[in-house]
């Protein structure tokens, strides 16, 4: 399956390869209408491959289909930020054996007809879907405004991370420890490269009204304090994870809306819209950090999605494999852990059986336990944000086993079969 698009309509191609020579079978377009025009790229080929299954509806239930593409639809499909139109088509498509495959070369001129029926404008459609570069470039890099304050009210700072469709990502931070200007500057730079980072983003132009940041980073500038310089080693370090990275400096006066968030350190957030994250930081960026690296004993209940989500591995059998694919959906990987979708929460982090059990003894009868019911304490740990598949069944065991809870459970004092009366065969005298 090929997918293609335009500003003004979608279109893909169902092909079958056969001695080496791939065969079209069916072609599929559609003119963009109303709101659809206003879709970014991404959601458009998504778009394009929405409507090819729901035509072609009977290849895609008998047969694997493996959709050819240059973008990261399938990462588009699975992340948590997903919501909204793109995560009604993600589960649409999940009942398809759908993989997806970086595009190569096209052989033969089977797509010859197919990439001349958009085009857009002047150019043909093959230079504006089908060019791929080698390296990002800045024309398709991703804006990040940065800006931080500190005053005797306290210490904040405000990114802004813009996609090249226009997306916008509004973050906000308050700091609990004393910093000066320039420190905070840095503190939301290195929050804004790690938040890039997580984003997968390749290539990052970063706007900041700071001189001293610009020219440290870029090294015109030399690094006298210490302190200063182990924030220009991490900013070196995160750059070095992106393909494509520049630094510039911008006036003040086109830098309003970060610096306005970097000055509500002082006051209340409650105001403040659902589209603009808001974080506090209890330490320094730059602060070393003893982190307990735990791995497991072996493979978990995790282990089949963790290894279909990062390298799209499935189960031998084929049942396993089905249930697994279509259940991926619902988790989606963070920073190596695997997270949850909830129906009435946010993203419960997966944990294993014998982690969950220690939790819910916990939660039971440790420190904060009230030694509740099973359905109770399924509850509460859900809503503390912990999930595995068999958290009712191990809390029913818990509660049953739990003595103090057996000591004080009520009593049933009723016979176990209705009494009768019992005649003597002789009287007494």
């Amino acid at each position: 399956m090929y997918l293609s698009m335009s500003s003004e309509a979608i279109s893909s191609v169902l092909a079958v390869e056969r001695e080496g020579e791939q065969r079209p079978v069916y072609f599929v377009s559609r003119a963009l209408q109303g709101l659809e025009l206003n879709y970014p790229t991404l959601e458009k080929l998504v778009l394009a491959l929405i409507y090819a299954a729901r035509r072609l509806r009977r290849y895609f239930q008998a047969h694997q289909i493996e959709v050819v593409t240059s973008y990261p639809i399938k990462q588009i499909l699975l992340k948590p930020e997903t919501s909204g139109r793109l995560a009604k088509w993600a589960i649409e498509l999940g009942e398809h054996d759908i993989n997806y495959h970086p595009r190569t070369s096209i052989k033969g001129q089977v797509l010859a007809d197919f990439l001349l029926e958009i085009p857009d404008g002047g150019s043909s459609a093959k230079e504006k879907v089908w060019v791929v570069e080698e390296a990002p470039t800045e024309q398709g890099s991703w804006t990040l405004y940065t800006d931080g304050a500190s005053s005797r009210e306290g210490s904040g700072a405000g990114l802004i991370l813009t996609s090249p469709e226009g997306e916008e990502v509004t973050y906000a931070l308050r700091f609990d420890f004393h910093t000066s200007n320039n420190k905070a500057k840095y503190e939301a730079l290195l929050v804004g490269l790690q938040l890039a980072k997580q984003m997968g983003v390749k290539a990052v132009t970063t706007l900041t009204d700071s001189r001293l940041a610009e020219n440290q980073v870029n090294g015109s500038f030399e690094v006298r304090d210490p302190r200063m310089g182990k924030y220009v080693k991490m900013v070196k370090q995160l750059v070095g994870s992106f393909g494509w990275f520049a630094i510039k400096q911008i006036p003040r006066s086109e830098n309003k809306r970060a610096d306005a968030l970097s000055k509500l350190k002082s006051t209340c957030f409650d105001h403040l819209s659902k589209k603009v994250l808001v974080e506090v930081l209890r330490e320094r960026s730059i602060d070393e950090q003893q982190v307990s690296i735990l791995t497991p004993a072996g493979p978990t209940w995790m282990t089949p999605y963790q290894e279909y989500l990062q390298r799209g591995a499935l189960l031998d059998g084929h049942d396993e494999a089905r249930k697994i694919r279509i259940k991926a959906p619902t988790y989606t990987l963070v920073n190596g852990e695997l997270y949850k979708k909830g129906f009435t929460s946010p993203w419960l982090k997966c944990v294993d059986q014998a982690k969950g059990i220690e939790i819910l003894q916990e939660a039971h009868s440790g420190q904060v336990g009230a030694h509740e019911g099973a359905r109770a304490l399924t509850g509460k740990v859900l809503r503390m944000g912990i999930y595995w598949p068999m958290i009712q069944r191990d809390a029913i065991e818990i509660t049953k086993k739990c003595g103090e809870c057996q000591s004080y459970a009520p009593v049933q004092v009723n016979p176990s079969a209705p009494l009768s009366n019992i005649s003597s065969p002789c009287p007494f005298y």
